[in-house]
């Protein structure tokens, strides 16, 4: 299995930068872009194609080690001596498990970073932009039902300014908080050259205050809920803190929600296409190089188109995210444990 694994990544990888390939060359001849920056681009594109390739060269060396096995009639030979067909799969599936553990490291622990350094590379060398730091007319709800509104915002300096605040309240009408500028320094908003006003339940405003100092207390870092990154960019645990913030703020994660649980249904897949293949490749095999192919390439489209429809409904809050996550991976691998089960059960 690992001879064919190994060839199918080389492969794989080779047709998914196919695309990226002539744009690069473009980038270097037509817009005069260093060929090391490209290069470089190139680099850091690479683990988050490989993620993509670890299934389908899983399922690509299972396809061609059963297909060999049945040609040669070993699997026959080994069964007939009385070894377990559960016995026979299990070197495998055991192989499989341990390029879905990683998967997820890869995809944990160097594709965010990678992702964040690609992006750069495009933006500062490529479109000549740098990375933003001011953000502009920024709102954000927090957990107490103050509304902000902030004019501008640098996450560099943690600077403020044009601040509005709007207090909620059951037994009178919302109390605003206008401040010219202000900083953060944890969870504390300093606001600096205000006014408040507070109106009673008639509309009537009861009373009217300046300020020149003013302290506001915080269970969430604004700053945070501006960032930049793609989901991406973030590991599962910047991701889930993320969604957290967010949730608090009362804006809707179901997107992000669903990018999480993919972030763990995505590594394991490796290990599904391992079920699904060792039983389709199974029965009348006549020649193992070419039907193992052409398993490989139905399978894998197949399920891809799967999984993409239920993204989707996920991050459209059609589906639970998580259920959107999770259905295309653990119907395949119901499936291909039900087969195997039947296949090792058979005499």
């Amino acid at each position: 299995m690992l001879g064919p694994f190994f060839l199918g990544i080389v492969g794989f990888v080779m047709v998914m930068i196919v695309d990226l390939l002539f744009t690069f060359v473009d980038l270097i001849i037509n817009r005069g872009i260093p060929f090391t920056a490209v290069l470089e681009l190139l680099i850091y594109k690479l683990p988050s194609i490989m993620i993509m390739t670890f299934p389908v060269a899983v399922l690509f060396g299972v396809a061609m080690a059963i297909g060999r096995l049945s040609k040669d009639s070993e699997l026959a030979a080994f069964r007939t001596s009385g070894i377990s067909f559960f016995r026979i799969i299990a070197p495998l599936l055991t192989l499989s498990i341990i390029i879905s553990a990683a998967s997820f490291f890869i995809n944990e622990k160097i594709v965010p970073y990678a992702n964040q350094r690609s992006e750069q590379i495009v933006r500062e060398i490529i479109y000549r932009q740098p990375i933003p730091e001011v953000k502009s007319d920024v709102f954000f709800k927090d957990p107490h039902g103050r509304y902000f509104y902030v004019k501008k915002m640098d996450a560099k300096t943690k600077t403020l300014e044009g601040i509005m605040v709007y207090e909620l309240s059951p037994a009178s009408l919302p109390r605003t908080i206008i401040a010219e500028s202000g900083t953060i320094e944890g969870l504390t908003l300093h606001l600096t050259k205000g006014i408040i006003h507070k109106f009673e339940s008639s509309g009537k405003m009861e009373y009217e205050a300046v300020f020149a100092n003013m302290k506001l207390n915080l269970l969430e870092n604004p700053l945070s809920l501006g960032a930049s990154k793609s989901a991406q960019e973030m590991s599962s645990q910047e991701l889930a803190a993320q969604v957290k913030s967010f949730e608090k703020s009362g804006v809707k994660t179901h997107e992000l929600k669903t990018d999480l649980y993919l972030k763990y249904s995505i590594p394991l897949t490796p290990f599904v296409f391992a079920l699904i293949g060792i039983p389709l490749c199974l029965p009348g095999i006549k020649s193992s190089r070419t039907l193992g192919m052409v398993l490989t390439i139905v399978i894998m489209f197949t399920f891809y188109v799967f999984a993409s429809v239920f993204r989707s409904l996920g991050r459209g809050a059609i589906l639970p995210p998580l259920l959107a996550a999770w259905i295309p991976a653990m119907t395949v691998a119901v499936l291909g444990a039900a087969l195997i089960i039947k296949e090792g059960n058979t005499k």
